[in-house]
C-alpha cells in the first residue's frame, strides 16, 4: 500500500506545524489544519457549502493554544489518535481495491475519531460523514477525478522537474548556435517507434546541456517535425529526487510517480543531466533496485522519450559496463566546436551577458577569449572556457563599481586568463611581448658559462611564442648533456622562474624498475591502483592536467628504465600523453627538458701519454648509443653544457655569497669577501668532475657556518659589518661593530678559520 504525494504533503505540513510551534505531539488537529490548507480539499468543502475561512481560523486558533514544550526543540511524536487515523485510512483503501491513500481517505478516517477537538469542529460545521462521502461520489464524476489526477501529476512534475519549455517562453534560455547536426540527429531518433532515447557523450563544457535546451527552444518555436509539436521537455536532476528520502522505498516511489506523470501527461521528453548518477541512485548499500533499472522497461517499450548526457569517463564507468542499459539509447558524440563555430556561439550569446552585466563586449574580446583559451587553457573545452573568460571579465568590472555601459576589450580577457593560468600578463599580451627578449639576458645572469645552450632554447621559444611553431607539439623538447654541476638543472629552474611557468621535476633515479612506469601513467587494468582517483591515471597525467603551462624536467634520464623513456615518445612528438585509464592530457604549452650525464665518465678519463688533454665527442657518442633513433629524432635541440671557465667559477662563488648576503641583510648585517678569498674558495671547492656543487659546500664550511656560530654566541653583534679576507692559509672573518652613527668602534670580533 502506498501513500499519494498529496497525502505525504499533509503529513509533512502537520509535522512542520508541530515543530514550528514547539509542540511535543502531532495531533489530529494538526492533520485537520493541514487538510484545510490543501487547495483541492478546500475547493470540495466550498462546494459542499462550508464556510472554509471560519473553519480554518477556528482550527488554527485551537492549534496555537496547545501547550508548548519549553527547552530544546524536539522531534514531535504522533498521538495514538493519529496512528489510528492512518491505519484506518490504509485499511479502507485496501478493501476498496485502490493502491494509494488519498487526502479524502485521511479526512474520512479522521471523522471517525470522536474524542478529539477535530471531530468537534467537523460536527460544529455540519459535515456528516456518510453524507459527505455520498457528495463526493455523486458530484465528483470521473471527469472531475481525472482533472484532480491531472493536477496531481502536474504537481509531481513541477516538484521534481524543470519545464524547459516554460524557461524558453520566459526568455531564460540562450539561442543555440552551431549544433544543428546534433539536434537533427536527436529529432531523427525521436521518430523511432521503440528505443527512441538519446545519450549525448562529450567532455565537460562542450555544450551538451545547451543542446537539450536548444531542442526545447525549437519545439516552442514550432521549428520541429509534426510528430514533436506540442511536446514538453522536462529537466530531471537525480539529486532532487534523492533529497529527503529517509526510508527504503521512498526513492522508488518518487521515480514511479514521475514516470507515471510523464506517461499520463503524454507528449513529454525527459532530459536527465549527468545521467551516470542513475547508476546506484536509490539503492544505498542494500543492493536494491536503482533508478537505471527502473527506467529500463520504460525505455525499451517507448513509453517515454529520454535525452541523457554524460562525460566520456563516466560513460566508460557506467554505461559500457551495463550493456542492457546502453542498448536502449542511441549514442551521439558531442565534440568540442571549432574556433570559428565557438566565435559564432559567443557572438550570438554576447547579448545575454551584456544585458546581465550592463556591458558592451567587443568583437576583439570575443576573438581573444576563443583564441587565447585554445592556446593556454588546454585542460578545458570550448565554448565553456571562452564563456568563463568573458563572464569573469565582466564580473571584475562590476566589482570595481563600473557604471553600466562599460566595455570589455582584449586586455580584460588577457588579465582574466593570466589569473586562471598563472602566466604573466607580459607573456600573454602581444604588445608587451617585446619584454620576453629580456628573458634571455636574465637567464644568462643566473646560469654562467652556458650562453650557447641558453640561446638554443630561447630561439625556438621565440618561434613558438610568435605563433610560427608547430601547433601539435610541445613548445620545445631539449636534452641537456654535460658533466654534473655545470648548470643543467639550474637552467630548467631559471626558465621556470623567468617565463612564469610551473616546474614539474621528476628524478629519474626513482624510475629504474620496469613496474615504475605505472607511477607515471597509472596502473594497468586489473592491478592495484587502477581506479585510484587521487593520481588521475598516473603522476605525470595528474601533474600536467593541473599545470598545463609548465617546464617538465626529467632529471638524469639515463637512469630511468627504457620503458619509462618509451612512454615519453608520444608526449615529445604529439604534445599529448594518455594514462592507463584513458585520460588524455595536453602538454602543447609545456617545455620538456631532459638532463643526462652520459659520456661524462669517459670524458674525465685522460688519454694515455697525454695527461692534460680532454677527450671530446664522448657525450654525443654515448647519447647516440643510449637512445634509439626515434627518441633522438623528437629532440628539438641538444644542449651541451661545458665545464666552467675561470670567470664563470667566480660568478658562481659570487652568486652563493650574494645569497648569503641577502639572508644577512634581512637581519641588519652586511658581508664583504675579498678577491683572494674568492680565488681560494674556487681552488678548494671547484672540481672538474663534480662541477659547481662542491663550491656551495665549501662556502658553507668556511664562511656560512663560522658566521652563524659567532652570531649565536655574540648577541651584541647585531648590525655589524662582516669582512672576509685570506691570510696565511686562513680565512679571517671580522665582525666590525658600529655605533648609532654607523661609525666603527673598537669592540670588534675576529674569527680565524684554518684551511
Amino acid at each position: 500500500m502506498k501513500t499519494s504525494r498529496e497525502a505525504e504533503i499533509i503529513v509533512e505540513k502537520a509535522t512542520e506545524y508541530a515543530v514550528k510551534l514547539g509542540h511535543e505531539f502531532i495531533t489530529s488537529e494538526h492533520i485537520l489544519l493541514a487538510l484545510l490548507e490543501d487547495k483541492n480539499f478546500n475547493y470540495v468543502l466550498n462546494q459542499y457549502g462550508i464556510d472554509v475561512t471560519n473553519f480554518t481560523n477556528e482550527v488554527k486558533e485551537y492549534v496555537l493554544g496547545i501547550a508548548v514544550v519549553k527547552g530544546k526543540i524536539i522531534q514531535p511524536k504522533k498521538t495514538a489518535a493519529v496512528d489510528r487515523i492512518f491505519n484506518r485510512a490504509f485499511t479502507s483503501t485496501m478493501f476498496s481495491g485502490r493502491e494509494r491513500v488519498t487526502i479524502w481517505d485521511i479526512f474520512i478516517s479522521l471523522s471517525h475519531e470522536n474524542n478529539t477537538h477535530s471531530s468537534y469542529f467537523i460536527l460544529k460545521y455540519g459535515i456528516e460523514r456518510e453524507d459527505f462521502v455520498n457528495f463526493i461520489r455523486q458530484y465528483f464524476t470521473n471527469e472531475m477525478m481525472n482533472e484532480q489526477q491531472k493536477s496531481y501529476y502536474e504537481n509531481i512534475l513541477e516538484e521534481y522537474c524543470t519545464n524547459l519549455n516554460t524557461l524558453v517562453e520566459e526568455g531564460k534560455i540562450d539561442t543555440v548556435v552551431g549544433r544543428k547536426k546534433e539536434i537533427n540527429e536527436i529529432l531523427q531518433t525521436f521518430a523511432r517507434r521503440n528505443k527512441s532515447n538519446v545519450l549525448m557523450v562529450g567532455d565537460p563544457g562542450v555544450g551538451k546541456t545547451a543542446i537539450a535546451e536548444g531542442l526545447a527552444k525549437r519545439i516552442v518555436e514550432q521549428d520541429v517535425p509534426s510528430y514533436l509539436k506540442d511536446y514538453t521537455v522536462y529537466n530531471l536532476e537525480v539529486g532532487v529526487i534523492l533529497a529527503g528520502t529517509q526510508y527504503r522505498g521512498q526513492f522508488e516511489e518518487r521515480i514511479q510517480e514521475i514516470l507515471e506523470a510523464l506517461i499520463h501527461k503524454e507528449k513529454t521528453i525527459l532530459f536527465i543531466d549527468e545521467a551516470h548518477t542513475m547508476k546506484g541512485a536509490g539503492n544505498g548499500s542494500n543492493g536494491g533496485t536503482d533508478m537505471a533499472n527502473m527506467l529500463k522497461p520504460m525505455l525499451s517499450k517507448g513509453k517515454i522519450k529520454v535525452i541523457a548526457n554524460t562525460t566520456w569517463e563516466e560513460y566508460t564507468e557506467s554505461f559500457e559496463k551495463d550493456r542492457a542499459l546502453m542498448r536502449r539509447f542511441y549514442k551521439i558524440a558531442i565534440n568540442e566546436p571549432s574556433a570559428t563555430v565557438a566565435k559564432e556561439i559567443l557572438t550570438s550569446s554576447a547579448q545575454y551577458f551584456e544585458e546581465f552585466h550592463g556591458a558592451l563586449i567587443t568583437t576583439e574580446a570575443i576573438e581573444a577569449a576563443v583564441d587565447l583559451s585554445i592556446r593556454y587553457q588546454t585542460d578545458k573545452k570550448l565554448p565553456d572556457k571562452a564563456f568563463d573568460l568573458i563572464d569573469s571579465a565582466c564580473a571584475l568590472k562590476r566589482r570595481q563599481d563600473k557604471q553600466p555601459g562599460f566595455s570589455i576589450h582584449k586586455q580584460d580577457i588577457i588579465f582574466e586568463l593570466s589569473k586562471f593560468t598563472g602566466i604573466p600578463i607580459d607573456q600573454l599580451d602581444e604588445k608587451k611581448q617585446t619584454n620576453i627578449l629580456d628573458v634571455e639576458g636574465k637567464i644568462k645572469q643566473q646560469v654562467y658559462g652556458q650562453d650557447e645552450s641558453v640561446e638554443k632554447i630561447m630561439e625556438s621559444f621565440y618561434v613558438a611564442r610568435a605563433g610560427l611553431g608547430p601547433k601539435n607539439k610541445p613548445l620545445g623538447t631539449y636534452i641537456f648533456i654535460g658533466p654534473t654541476g655545470t648548470g643543467k638543472t639550474e637552467l630548467a629552474k631559471q626558465l621556470t622562474k623567468n617565463l612564469g611557468y610551473s616546474l614539474l621535476r621528476y628524478d629519474m633515479s626513482e624510475y629504474q624498475e620496469k613496474h615504475t612506469v605505472a607511477r607515471f601513467v597509472g596502473a594497468p587494468p586489473g592491478y592495484v591502483g587502477y581506479e585510484d582517483s587521487t593520481l588521475g591515471g598516473g603522476l605525470l597525467i595528474r601533474d600536467i592536467e593541473r599545470n598545463p603551462n609548465s617546464v617538465i624536467l626529467f632529471d638524469e634520464i639515463e637512469k630511468a628504465h627504457p620503458d619509462v623513456s618509451n612512454i615519453l615518445l608520444q608526449l615529445m612528438d604529439e604534445g599529448y600523453i594518455t594514462g592507463s585509464n584513458g585520460k588524455r592530457v595536453d602538454a602543447r604549452n609545456c617545455i620538456i627538458v631532459l638532463t643526462t650525464n652520459l659520456g661524462a665518465e669517459m670524458a674525465e678519463r685522460n688519454a694515455i701519454g697525454f695527461g692534460n688533454l680532454e677527450r671530446t665527442g664522448d657525450a654525443e657518442n654515448a647519447f647516440k648509443e643510449f637512445f634509439r633513433p626515434e627518441f633522438r629524432n623528437r629532440i628539438t635541440a641538444v644542449c651541451k653544457f661545458n665545464k666552467l671557465d675561470n670567470l664563470s667559477k667566480r660568478k658562481v662563488v659570487t652568486k652563493f655569497i650574494n645569497e648569503l648576503a641577502d639572508q644577512l641583510k634581512e637581519r641588519n648585517y652586511s658581508i664583504h669577501v675579498d678577491e683572494p678569498s674568492i680565488d681560494k674558495l674556487i681552488e678548494i671547492g671547484y672540481d672538474d668532475k663534480f662541477g659547481a656543487r662542491p663550491l656551495e659546500r665549501t662556502i658553507n664550511k668556511f664562511i656560512r657556518i663560522p658566521v652563524s656560530k659567532q652570531l649565536l654566541v655574540d648577541k651584541s653583534s647585531t648590525g655589524c659589518r662582516i669582512k672576509v679576507r685570506l691570510d696565511n692559509n686562513e680565512f679571517i672573518i671580522k665582525f666590525l661593530k658600529t655605533d648609532s652613527s654607523n661609525v666603527s668602534t673598537n669592540a670588534n670580533t675576529e674569527v680565524r678559520v684554518p684551511i
